[in-house]
């Protein structure tokens, strides 16, 4: 827990290769969307589970980071963070086929001879920008969502909260292929960064001051926010 990256100090240009990464991998996980939004229940249940186990296994590291950076005692830790995205796991995967299954509608009166439904659909790429004071919760609980929606993810967490962002960084890696998921460290250069691609929806918690960047800069590709 205390090999951390470097951060890019504030003001400070992000790093070429950096650049190239961001570039990467949002063109992998655009080129990868379809087959994510193709995947059934079955297999989007199997992945949250793979995700609450990964969490129940590595419950001690979650109170060990979040002590680094906070020095929260770890029955803070477990009410506040790990639990409630416990939560969350469990309910999506108790109702992710209901949410999935389309909805029959009447149609209106001109198509009476026709047969209607609302089908939900994911997204496609998603971008979560996540805060720093609950960092592990603020940022799982919006994951849960985007992949039982079964959506691609780009993840950015804060960079006030070094050791939680690092091991959820280490976290998404043995989880995930990276044209499904992945976390980017680093400062609010790198989320300015992120944000100049054309994400299919964004979710973000924090200050109101940096919603209204957010939303600027979504509104720039129509890009729905959360």
């Amino acid at each position: 827990m205390h090999d951390l990256p470097k951060q890019t100090d504030q003001g400070e240009e992000i790093h070429p290769a950096l650049k190239e990464e961001i570039r990467r991998i949002f063109q992998l996980q655009k080129e990868h969307r379809y087959r994510v939004a193709q995947t059934s229940a079955r297999e989007r249940i199997r992945k949250l589970k793979r995700l609450q186990r990964w969490i129940l296994e590595n419950r001690a590291k979650i109170q060990e980071a979040l002590y680094q950076d906070f020095r929260k005692p770890p029955a803070e830790t477990d009410l506040t963070e790990i639990y409630v995205v416990l939560s969350e796991i469990k309910h999506a995967i108790r109702h992710l086929k209901k949410w999935m299954k389309p909805k029959r509608v009447r149609p209106t009166r001109a198509l009476l001879t026709t047969r209607a439904w609302i089908r939900y659909e994911p997204r496609g790429v998603v971008l979560i920008i996540s805060p720093w004071n609950f960092p592990f919760n603020l940022t799982f609980g919006p994951f849960v969502s985007a992949l039982a929606a079964g959506n691609c993810i780009v993840v950015k967490p804060s960079e006030y909260s070094l050791y939680t962002s690092h091991l959820m960084k280490q976290m998404v890696e043995e989880l995930f292929p990276p044209e499904e998921a992945y976390l980017f460290e680093g400062d609010q250069q790198v989320a300015r960064e992120l944000l100049s691609y054309p994400f299919d929806h964004i979710m973000f918690t924090g200050s109101p001051v940096v919603g209204k960047e957010i939303m600027k800069a979504a509104a720039e590709h129509l890009t729905t926010v959360t």
